[in-house]
Parts: structure tokens; sequence; C-alpha cells
């Protein structure tokens, strides 16, 4: 086959041997070859017979198994445009990097082993891929001026340390920049935050970056994902984020931010994630006006701040997107969220854009669209492939707690949908407004100070998965609609005033004992305690077990060796009692060192504080965990 172009066996369950094809003579096997495609065919080393393949174009060996070095000859390809060698066990390059002459404009060297200094090789690369290996150092540090045309530039999850370079804000056709979940500190340059207009991704999460948000954004921001979740970031939310009106995530969790809650969100019409849980937010979730506003949000997390009051119900009814099951509106919830980095642009733009910058690389890239067929071309610059979204586009990410567990969601479904309140001091009753929330799939209300009953209509959120209203104040019975919802998972109602019995269902029923301790008064399975009618109709209590006619008539005799004992006991108590009752200062101080003794004597308990009346209330409580 000397006359095969393009060759493609990748994602099946071929087992390729790369060096069974003869070379001896030096003459390649396949003269013609442009394009080789052996992604996930179980490779261990490179393919010998690649080295002489120098009309080569485009070369994927992605997800196989090599091991060792990067050959030194595959930079030494002047035709080769595309390499992805990600995904697999590589450990170090071949140098040495002088004089090289790759004309690579997309490189992917992601999820390997690769340690030491970055390799900065391609000059007109435009996508450059280097996150989730173990390099520790940029080198060279004016990284962005070497590689000036990059639109998209990945070294997330590494080892990189000090400050974030600014040379980052020289490459103008930056388009996404990943540099989460590596060790960088100091501050944001300023610079990378008035280069929102033309940034779509900033992602900086899970670094040790300080100091405050500038508040720079441009007028023009076409920024679609921010993501500085877990830093140590202080100051406020900037007012200038209200100009990013294509926003579809905003991740400002884990820090150290104080501020009200940032109403002007609300004039963001895109904007569905929103993270600012683990930071100093307080005040109440009251808003001027709602009238037209948050329409879109399906995950909203703002727990573990200071935020109080009740839950305004103009805020709650405002989130339309909630409301709408999955059944009402299946079309548009199909998918998972994820940004077009390069906003349907074709490839005539692009190489309008680079001519007027660099003729040598637009004449190159010209050679290529007039000769590849269209498949090849999407392929090489935005990667358009059946099995991930790749780089044409960035699949938006989220760290969220879910059924009780921190969960990182690589993809977040546009069908998914979560509330978290937790951990807050919000009181009042809980709103029925959150009861028309039929798409909601996670509700948690837990460590608060809510009140009142679980509302009735709670039996509407026909697709809830997980519901946590643990440590409230909320009393009442179960309401047996509660046993209807077929999708929950994950039910906690431990340490509130609830009373009665458990409702009986399927559902409820399966849960474990833990799910309702804390609630003295409720009882049935799974607890221990039966439930036992007493002389009230309709109303049940609590009991361990039922006494005999037997037991309950012995002992009628009265013994009068033990009576007078006991009066005398009787009435030495009521001694120091009747002072307690009646005397509001001694009843203060006796309840204040009894708090203090058990604080200190049982491990298990905490002291929590409630806000009700304009007055703060201190109360013991047993630890969640």
């Amino acid at each position: 086959m000397e006359n095969l172009a393009t060759l493609d066996l990748s994602h099946n369950n071929l087992l390729v041997d790369g060096n069974l094809v003869s070379n001896q003579s030096h003459q390649s096997p396949f003269p013609k070859l442009s394009n080789l495609m052996l992604a996930s065919c179980k490779l261990s080393e490179f393919p010998r017979f690649l080295r002489h393949q120098s009309n080569l174009l485009y070369l994927d060996l992605s997800s196989n198994q090599i091991q060792g070095t990067i050959p030194n000859w595959i930079w030494r390809f002047h035709s080769l445009v595309f390499l992805n060698l990600s995904n697999n066990f590589l450990t170090d390059l071949e140098g040495p990097f002088q004089n090289i002459s790759s004309n690579l404009f997309s490189l992917d060297l992601h999820s390997n082993r690769l340690k030491g200094p970055t390799p900065i090789l391609p000059k007109n690369v435009f996508h450059l891929d280097y996150s989730s290996n173990q390099f520790s150092l940029i080198d060279p540090p004016d990284i962005g001026n070497h590689i000036p045309f990059a639109t998209s530039l990945s070294l997330a999850n590494n080892s990189f340390q000090g400050k974030i370079p600014e040379s980052l804000c020289n490459m103008s056709s930056l388009r996404m920049l990943d540099l989460s979940d590596n060790q960088f500190n100091g501050s944001i340059p300023e610079c990378l935050i008035r280069m929102s207009s033309t940034h779509r991704v900033l992602n900086l999460a899970g670094n040790n970056l300080i100091g405050h948000i500038s508040d720079t954004f441009s007028t023009s921001c076409a920024l679609q994902f921010l993501d500085l979740n877990e830093n140590f970031l202080s100051g406020k939310i900037p007012a200038s984020l209200v100009n990013c009106l294509k926003l579809q995530v905003i991740n400002l969790g884990n820090n150290q931010l104080t501020d009200r809650f940032p109403c002007f969100l609300g004039n963001i019409p895109t904007l569905r994630v929103i993270i600012l849980r683990l930071n100093r937010f307080y005040g109440s979730l009251e808003c001027p006006s709602t009238n037209g506003k948050w329409k879109a949000p399906q995950i909203i997390d703002v727990a573990s701040n200071n935020l109080s009051g009740v839950l305004p119900v103009a805020l709650l009814q405002s989130w339309k997107s909630l409301m709408t099951p999955d059944e009402d509106d299946s079309k548009s919830k199909l998918g998972q969220l994820y940004i077009d980095i390069y906003d349907n642009i074709n490839l005539m733009d692009v190489n309008v854009g680079i001519s007027s910058v660099n003729k040598d690389l637009a004449l190159e890239l010209a050679k290529i669209i007039a000769v590849e067929s269209q498949f090849v071309i999407n392929s090489i610059f935005f990667d358009v492939n059946a099995y991930d979204f790749g780089r044409r586009s960035y699949l938006d990410s989220v760290t969220i707690v879910n059924k009780g567990r921190q969960l990182k969601l690589v993809k977040i479904l546009v069908a998914f949908t979560s509330l978290d309140f937790s951990s807050n001091h919000f009181e009042g009753p809980i709103p029925e407004e959150i009861m028309n929330f039929k798409a909601l799939h996670a509700l948690n209300l837990s460590k608060n100070a809510f009140s009142g009953n679980i509302p009735s209509s709670v039996g509407n959120l026909k697709h809830l998965e997980s519901l946590d209203l643990s440590m409230n104040s909320i009393s009442g019975r179960i309401p047996s609609e509660l046993a209807s919802l077929n999708f929950l998972a994950v039910l906690n109602l431990s340490y509130n005033h609830l009373i009665g019995p458990i409702p009986t269902g399927t559902q409820i029923q399966s849960f474990e004992a833990d799910s309702f301790k804390g609630n003295n008064g409720l009882c049935g399975p799974p607890l221990i305690q039966n439930c036992n009618f007493d002389d009230v109709p309709g109303l049940l209590t609590p009991t361990s077990s039922s006494k005999t006619s037997d037991e309950s008539n012995h002992g009628s005799d009265i013994d009068w060796n033990f009576l007078s004992a006991e009066l005398g006991f009787t009435f030495g108590l009521g001694i120091i009692i009747f002072p307690i009752i009646f005397c509001h200062q001694w009843r203060s101080r006796y309840f204040k060192y009894v708090d203090d003794m058990l604080y200190k004597v049982i491990p298990q308990i905490d002291f929590t504080y409630e806000h009700r009346g304009g007055q703060t209330y201190r109360s013991l409580r047993w630890k969640p965990f």
C-alpha cells in the first residue's frame, strides 16, 4: 500500500506492534503517509518505522502504554504540525533541544510522568497541553514570549511554584489558560484580569494565591468560565465582573473573601453555576430587585459562610431553571456544559489574523488547508472527534458537596441541579417556594437554625436524590409524602425536634437509623423505639417496651421504710430546685455551669450559636462527625 496517506486504527481493541514493519533498507515502508492515528492500540514503545516518515503531518499515539523517553527525532519532522502523546508513561525528553525546526501547531503531552523544567519547543503552537505531569519549573520564565500565537495553554496539575509569569499577558490570542492545581503564590497578575475581553476560560484554582481580585474586568468581557477556587484570596467580589455577560460558571469557593451576597450576579443571564462556599460572606440573601433575573442557575453553593436571616421568597421565585423538571424540557437538558473557546470561527479567519503577524506561519497554514481533508484539518486545530470535546471546547468542571461527600464534577451535566445553604445562620421556616424546584437533585439546608415543620409539599421534588436537613430546629412530624420520593438515595434528618412515627414506605425504610438520630420524639423502623398509641386519638408516643398487667399491679403495697427516705430526699432537693425555677439569675448561672461542664467532659458535643429576634443564643449539640 505505497500510496497510503491516512491510517486510523484508534480506539478499537487492537494490539498494534509497530516494529513488525521492516525498515532494514532505511526506506520508508509508507512513503506517502501523512496522517497516522494509533490512539489506544496498546503500544509499548514508539514504532521504529516512524523516524523515516518525512511527510508526516499528523501523529496520534495517545492512550497507549509507551514508557521512558520521548526520542529527539520526533521534533525533527519539518512537516509535523499535530502531535498527541498524552495518557502514556513517558518520563523525560531526549535532548538536545537547540536548533529544533519543529513547526508543531498542536502539542499534547498531558497525563504522563514528565518532570523537571518545561520543554518549550514549538514557537508556532496554537494548542499546548502539559497538564497532569510532574513539571516543577517553567523554563524559560518568560514563556509567553516564546509561544506568542497560542490560543490554548494548560499547565494544570503539576508542581509549579513561584509567581504566575506576567509574560502570559503577551499572548494576545490566548483564549484558554489553565494553571490549576499547582503551587503558584503571590497575587493574580492584573493584566490577566484585563485580558478578559479575549479569554474564554481562566482557571487558577488549587494554588496559594493571595490578595484581592482586581476590579478591572473589561467592558467587553468574553469570559465564560472563571475558577479561583481553593486559594487564599481576600477582599470583595469585583463589581466589574458584571461586564462578563457570557459567564456560565463562577467558582470562588474556599477562599477568604469578605462581602455581602453578590446580588449583581443576577444581571448575568447565562450564569448557571455559582460556588461561593467556605468564605466569609455575611448578611442576608435579600436582593433589592430580582425581577427578570437569575433565570439560569442550576448549581448554587453558599455553604459554610456567615449568611443569616430568612431565605427571601422573591429570590427563590426568580430561579426559574430549578422549577422545570427534565421531562418537561428534555431537549434543552441533554449533554453537559462546555465552552467553545473558538466561538465557531473557521480556519480562514485564523489564517487572516495570523498573516498580519507572521506571514511565514500563514503560508504554512494555507498549504495544509489546500491539500488536506476537512476532517484532518479540524482534528489538527480543533480536535473534533467522537470521543471527547477536545481542544475546541473546554469541559466545565466544578467541586461540590453532594450526598455527604465532596465530589469533583469533571463533566457538569446540564440536567444536574443542586442547592447548598448548609453551615450558615439561616432561620425561619423552610420556604414553600423551595418545594416548587421540581428539577432539583440535591438539597442541603443542614447546620442552620431553620424551624417549623417539613412542608408536606416536599413530595413535589420527584427528582430529589439527596436531602440533608440535619442540625436545625425543625419540629413536627415527618410528612408521609417524603416516603414517595423514589430517587432519594441520601436522607439526613438527624438532630432536630421531630416527633411521631417515621412514615412507612419502601424508600424511607431503607435508610440507616443514623438518618434520624437526635430526634427523641421519633419512633418506628429503622429506629429501635417502637410506637405506641396513648389515650388521645391520633397521637403516638415512643416506647421501648410495654408493661404486662402483672408488672403494672406488682408492688401496690406501700413500703413506709423507703417512703420516709424518699420524702427527705425530695424536700432537700426542693430547696435547690425551687430557687432555680423561680429565680432567673440562679437559673441562667446554673444552666451555664452545666453546659460548660458537659462541654469539657463529653468530647462529642460542641457549642452552636443561633440568632433569633436580634439576640444570640448558645446551645449544645452533638457533633455530626
